[in-house]
């Protein structure tokens, strides 16, 4: 099958090397389609009001690979509308970090799964625990099974199927959860930067005091997780109660 790979750690990040060896080794045809840096908590944002500058890039077994100057989202639209239209799926990850509960809103791994979503192409994106650079091969080879799985079993139309890879060397199991909000202790620091201007930086964790997404709880025991998502954010009973105002 023919797949373009992007993330939101960048062009060169390990997870994204480890995803394309464990895909062409699967052998499966790879072209890659990635931020040329760091474009995290980007979610599915896309540049506007100035060109992309892509650069050919060389990763191991990636048939081409493309270093973009722009979002994930961008890559994936631009890699599906010229890079590489003939692709039949995309794949977004290895991310550095888990992408599980609420946090799925802002991350750009899954920004750039659900911009493959919307092109009516299955979309998987791939997320590891932080703590564990070393397990990013274990990861891209659960996101396989992942994907073969809805290869058999087709997901709805315009959804993404988001896997998680826990902290540990082995996961306990892959299985599916849930999201739900999670909670943090955050607060903005502020600083005087080398300029002498004032700057606030964001800083905090996942609160401990209370219930955490189901997912995170699943994490936390050493399983693999599964989640589909969708784009549709609609509360429809909500909406259904103001169909008219006047």
């Amino acid at each position: 099958m023919k797949i373009l790979v992007s993330n939101d750690d960048g062009i060169t990040a390990p997870g994204l090397a480890a995803l394309v060896r464990c895909l062409n080794g699967a052998g499966h045809e790879v072209t890659v389609c990635a931020p040329d840096g760091q474009r995290s908590a980007t979610s599915q944002s896309l540049t506007i009001g100035r060109p992309l500058v892509v650069k050919p890039a060389r990763i191991e077994g990636a048939v081409r690979a493309y270093a973009i100057g722009g979002t994930p989202a961008d890559c994936v639209k631009l890699g599906l509308s010229v890079l590489c239209p003939e692709a039949e799926a995309v794949f977004s990850g290895v991310n550095h970090g888990y992408n599980a509960g609420t946090d799925v809103l802002y991350s750009g791994t899954i920004g750039a799964a659900m911009e493959g979503a919307l092109s009516g192409r299955p979309a998987l994106a791939i997320s590891l625990a932080s703590a564990r650079e070393d397990t990013y091969d274990l990861a891209a080879q659960t996101a396989l099974r992942a994907f073969e799985h809805i290869m058999r079993h087709p997901m709805p139309p315009y959804c993404v199927m988001n896997v998680n890879y826990p902290a540990c060397d082995c996961a306990k199991g892959l299985v599916s959860a849930p999201i739900e909000l999670l909670h943090y202790d955050e607060t903005y620091v502020r600083e005087e930067n080398e300029a002498g201007e004032t700057v606030y930086r964001l800083e905090g964790a996942i609160h401990t005091g209370c219930r955490q997404s189901p997912d995170y709880e699943l994490l936390k025991q050493g399983y693999a997780t599964m989640t589909v998502l969708h784009y549709d954010m609609t509360h429809r009973e909500a909406t259904a109660a103001i169909t008219s105002l006047e």
